[in-house]
């Protein structure tokens, strides 16, 4: 088991087969996450999940020089991956947040933030 504290995971079996959470705690050799909707929290076996975040860990080892994103011609949406200089501080309370459930999609949070900020400024445009 390689799971980690603060892990995304999707459930793969059971009844809550299906849902995504993050891994809150692990012991005995069971991971407690958190559902990423209902907020509850749910003990299951390492085997019962998928990792997303250990998947990601496994290829940046294995390939770390290979560009961000999905590899050329696998893309479903028009997207661009960009790089941003956050204070840490800010950034840390980010994460807290995320990981506490909080933040769902930080993409899509993101997104709607930038949407909303350029629709203001697009009307004080001369």
């Amino acid at each position: 088991m390689n799971a980690e504290t603060g892990d995304k995971i999707r459930v793969k079996a059971g009844e809550h087969a299906g849902k995504r959470g993050v891994v809150v705690t692990i012991s005995d050799r069971k991971l407690e996450v958190r559902l990423e909707h209902s907020g509850a929290t749910v003990r299951v076996g390492p085997e019962q999940i998928t990792n997303y975040s250990l998947a990601a860990r496994k290829a940046w080892a294995t390939e770390p020089r290979r560009a961000v994103g999905r590899r050329k011609g696998t893309k479903f949406t028009d997207r661009v991956s960009v790089t941003l200089r956050i204070d840490r501080d800010l950034w840390e309370q980010f994460l807290t947040l995320e990981n506490a459930g909080v933040i769902d999609n930080r993409t899509e949070l993101i997104n709607g933030w930038l949407r909303d900020l350029l629709s203001g400024l697009k009307g004080r445009q001369s």
